[in-house]
């Protein structure tokens, strides 16, 4: 249980992990997703009101933005392979977000925000959980170099999310099947991102992205932009903010620290009042580690 000191105004919140329901056979998604699907599915978009209110939904397939971006010329190569684009459906529509491989006992498991999947409470009802998902790392203009990893069991979400749709546990996993050749994914992308939590928040990253239209992966470099004040008030440890404008479908894209294999943030929103920056929760052991323990 994580509990902010009464004069905050924040409520205690209970740090258990939701999972999704039942969902189609890693082969059934497989064969979901064809070329056509992939082409035409829509980036899911998040942005944060004052109120810290998150607002989700599947945007249009927007123009390639202005941005704080560059090509990644050698996505085929680790650490860059590591990410990847996260096909998803939400709510019946067909969306896509970024994720990232990470090094786990199991070598199935990704990281991506937490409302790719599951889209966050509505009227006070809970979130709806994405179904379909497929990661394809290194993702290139439509190609598949390591092949495609299809929804193995349920995805991960912490209530905080899923029930309060707080903005500070916008955090999402999932196991994922063996692809097409039988190859784990860890052991397919040559390994994968380790977590690591409870660091200081003053770190240069390299975060990564499929924003807009782009079928190409982008890299932003940036140290850190400070926290989110909207968050201040709300349960758990406040948002960090980076100095890259992510567009959306970048959601759940990795932050590595200074190029090395240690992920500590996720591109998760872009507050509407700074749009010139993106935040991501902050990774502690009661969020992210609590979110894929045993995976």
């Amino acid at each position: 249980m994580l509990r902010r000191a009464a004069a905050s105004g924040v409520a205690v919140l209970a740090l258990l992990v939701f999972a999704g329901a039942a969902h189609a056979s890693a082969r059934q998604i497989e064969r979901f997703w064809t070329p056509a699907r992939m082409a035409a599915a829509r980036p899911l978009e998040m942005t944060v009101g004052r109120a810290g209110h998150a607002d989700v939904h599947l945007g249009r397939r927007p123009l390639a933005a202005t941005a704080s971006y560059s090509l990644v010329p050698t996505p085929e190569t680790p650490p860059f392979a590591w990410n990847g684009r996260l096909f998803v459906v939400q709510n019946g529509e067909e969306g896509f977000c970024s994720a990232t491989a990470i090094d786990s006992p199991s070598r199935r498991l990704v990281l991506t925000a937490g409302h790719c999947v599951n889209t966050g409470p509505d009227g006070g009802k809970p979130g709806k959980w994405s179904t379909d998902l497929e990661f394809v790392p290194g993702f290139n203009l439509g190609a598949a170099p390591y092949g495609t990893f299809a929804l193995e069991g349920t995805p991960r979400a912490l209530p905080g999310w899923t029930a309060e749709g707080n903005p500070d546990f916008d955090l999402g996993a999932f196991l994922v099947a063996p692809n097409a050749e039988g190859v784990p994914l860890a052991e397919a992308v040559g390994g994968g991102a380790t977590i690591v939590t409870d660091l200081g928040r003053a770190q240069r990253f390299e975060t990564f992205g499929y924003p807009g239209v782009t079928e190409r992966m982008r890299l932003c470099v940036s140290g850190s932009a400070g926290q989110d004040p909207v968050t201040f008030g709300l349960a758990g440890p406040s948002t960090v903010g980076i100095h890259c404008r992510w567009a959306p479908g970048a959601s759940g894209g990795g932050w590595l620290i200074d190029g090395g294999q240690e992920i500590d943030g996720i591109n998760a929103y872009i507050e509407i009042s700074a749009k010139h920056r993106t935040f991501g929760p902050y990774f502690s052991a009661s969020t992210v580690g609590r979110l894929v323990a045993g995976l």
